[in-house]
């Protein structure tokens, strides 16, 4: 096993590392934004019932309780906004780190390829240069037998 074939599984395993980082952050980004969606949708809700209230006749107490809640919701719609925004910042990151192992992987696996076609060619030179000397022997020996 040549030297560019093991950095070659070093930089796959890495890429591998990597992709499987990116993986779990997508998958944390994802409960984020369907956590987001579900605080908005509830916070509607909630805009939907002071407002239904408000027409009606209701408890002022009623409706207190759902304005300290919305902005409850508000609040909490506000913090899954942020760390949302990191996290796809941090998802940037990765991808760029997944490029660099990726290219890097690319780089070995053509070292490793221009390593089998250099063998190659000093094979087949090889075995020129042995049939030229079998060519050589041959003709030497025509001569003395004629």
């Amino acid at each position: 096993m040549s030297c560019w074939s093991i950095l070659a599984q070093k930089a796959r395993a890495e890429r591998n590392r990597i992709a499987e980082d990116y993986t779990t952050l997508r998958t944390r980004i994802d409960e984020q934004q369907s956590l987001l969606d579900r605080t908005v949708q509830i916070s509607m809700q909630y805009q939907s019932k002071i407002e239904l209230l408000q027409t009606g006749s209701a408890l002022f107490a009623d409706i207190q309780l759902y304005r300290s809640s919305l902005k409850q919701m508000q609040q909490a719609k506000f913090q899954i906004e942020s760390q949302l925004k990191i996290l796809v910042l941090e998802g940037g990151r990765f991808q760029r780190r997944l490029q660099i192992a990726e290219v890097e992987r690319q780089k070995f696996e053509k070292l490793i390829d221009r390593e089998k076609l250099n063998s190659k060619r000093l094979a087949e030179k090889l075995d020129a240069l042995d049939m030229d000397d079998l060519g050589i022997q041959l003709f030497q020996r025509k001569k003395k037998l004629a």
